[in-house]
């Protein structure tokens, strides 16, 4: 394994790798001094948040403090159009490595009292709540130049798959304010932009602009539930799982009669066979 993956497996293994480093501090010694990273921004505008070397290494540690399980669950991964999961690319004379990880992060909102956890300047009680997150795309850009090698920059990509999650669908500091019951509205003009956190497009109508708010409506009401109500709309909401499921088998196996036909000559049997 090369330098480069080595900080990439020292990322994704954070905060266990911590203690691989001795300290924390020595595990902060993996990022360039100008390394930057950038996520899905939950601040009003929405679009992509650019965190500095320190914003980021902070709200790191915001988010272990008030999930104290917090894992990346990440790997290093190889879209279809890199197959070994990584590119080598020259600027500037340095050499760089870009590394392509995939992640489905997963934590316990139980942290209290000191360990609150506090996200955009704002304190959040311990719900207690599993949050797990969609399988995302991120992109890791290691110098390979440096000596050691040092992580350079963070970018999110998309979103692969939302299945199972929590977050409906958002990313990073949007996917923990959502499952938590906190959700940030973003503009009007962010449910437009083509970035799949905000929220998935697929399930967005752009023409509606009252969308979101109709979203964050229903989670209220939810929300004030009792515990039989809430139980009664659960099985409401598997039955129509289950019916999109069934709906999705069939549209997929059409979509195989829809695929136009191959180049090949189809061959022909022989006399002989």
């Amino acid at each position: 394994m090369s330098d480069a993956q080595e900080l990439a497996e020292l990322f994704l293994g954070y905060p266990d790798t911590s203690a691989t480093q001795g300290t924390l501090q020595g595990y902060e010694q993996i990022y360039h001094k100008d390394f930057y990273a950038t996520a899905p921004s939950p601040r009003e505008g929405g679009g992509m948040l650019t965190y500095s070397r320190e914003e980021w290494l902070a709200t790191q540690k915001a988010i272990v403090r008030g999930l104290p399980d917090w894992t990346y669950n990440g790997r290093i991964w190889k879209p279809l159009d890199e197959q070994d999961g990584w590119d080598d690319v020259e600027e500037d004379g340095r050499s760089y490595r870009h590394i392509h990880v995939a992640t489905q992060m997963k934590g316990t909102h139980t942290g209290d009292g000191p360990n609150l956890l506090k996200l955009e300047g704002v304190d959040y009680k311990p719900t207690g709540k599993v949050i797990v997150f969609p399988l995302e795309w991120w992109v890791l850009t290691a110098d390979t130049a440096s000596i050691p090698p040092k992580l350079m920059s963070l970018r999110f990509i998309k979103v692969l798959d939302n299945a199972g999650c929590s977050t409906g669908g958002y990313s990073f500091v949007n996917g923990i304010l959502f499952a938590i019951g906190k959700p940030h509205p973003p503009a009007p003009a962010a449910l437009q932009a083509p970035l799949p956190p905000f929220p998935p497009l697929d399930a967005v109508d752009a023409r509606d602009p009252n969308w979101w708010q109709v979203r964050v409506e229903l989670l209220r009401q939810i929300s004030e539930k009792d515990d039989e109500e809430r139980a009664a709309l659960k099985l409401t909401i598997d039955r129509q799982i289950r019916e999109l499921q069934q709906h999705l088998d069939y549209l997929s196996a059409l979509e195989i009669y829809a695929e136009p036909p191959s180049d090949k000559v189809r061959q022909e049997p022989s006399d002989d066979q």
